[in-house]
């Protein structure tokens, strides 16, 4: 039996099928920080189209003279957008779990880099209320414990700050959808706020709430 081209492709496109859901259903029982090869497709040319830095920016309510955390900014993609909006009168930190991207994302600004902490969201190394924003760009999914980290970003947030989210679904094994991103962020102690939305990208703001004020977090990795 001679096999068709057609059929080879079909064979290819569900072998392809397969393999994604099995890396989806792998990286949902076991979160982790998306290996550093993989930061290449951060800066794609689609992504540049529909997600630009500058858009980022605006759409996570950066402005000038706050004093904001960036959270997993890998190669730095977003960073130097970010950092000029805030100028003047404004700071950056930029945190990330994986050393070497860090060190790529002072490749990438040089001189323009801002103060980088290599360190974890689950336990972050800063005091409380220390920060007008926070923002969190397709990390969200890979995060062990999620309402930990919720928790982290409420605790160094000023009362009424900012808590930006961005999420894409385009072949994101990590993908949070919005529905259980807002369940989880309001059992932290947020109020969603303003939304955005692109084809298949999303970008959900929050407003911390005083703690006083905030239910105790759900304990759930969903």
């Amino acid at each position: 039996m001679t096999t068709t081209l057609a059929q080879v492709f079909f064979i290819w496109a569900l072998s392809s099928v397969g393999i994604f859901l099995a890396v989806v259903a792998w990286r949902r029982l076991f979160p982790a920080p998306m290996p550093r090869v993989f930061d290449f497709t951060l800066d794609s040319r689609y992504r540049r189209r529909h997600f630009s830095p500058e858009v980022a920016a605006e759409r996570h309510g950066l402005r000038q003279g706050m004093r904001v955390l960036e959270v997993g900014p890998a190669g730095g993609y977003l960073t130097g957008a970010a950092q000029q909006r805030l100028q003047p009168g404004g700071s950056l930190i930029s945190i990330d779990l994986q050393l070497p991207l860090l060190k790529k994302l002072r490749r990438r600004l040089g001189a323009a880099t801002p103060p980088l902490v290599c360190g974890d969201a689950l336990r972050l190394p800063f005091r409380d209320d220390c920060f007008d924003a926070v923002f969190v760009v397709e990390v969200m999914g890979e995060l062990p414990d999620r309402t930990a980290a919720l928790a982290e970003f409420h605790r160094v947030l000023r009362p009424g700050a900012t808590l930006a989210v961005s999420e894409a679904a385009l072949l994101d094994p990590d993908y949070v959808r919005l529905p259980v991103l807002i369940r989880l962020a309001v059992a932290a102690g947020f109020e969603p706020g303003e939304a955005f939305s692109e084809r298949f990208q999303y970008t959900q703001r929050f407003a911390a709430r005083r703690r006083s004020a905030a239910p105790q977090p759900e304990r759930t990795t969903a």
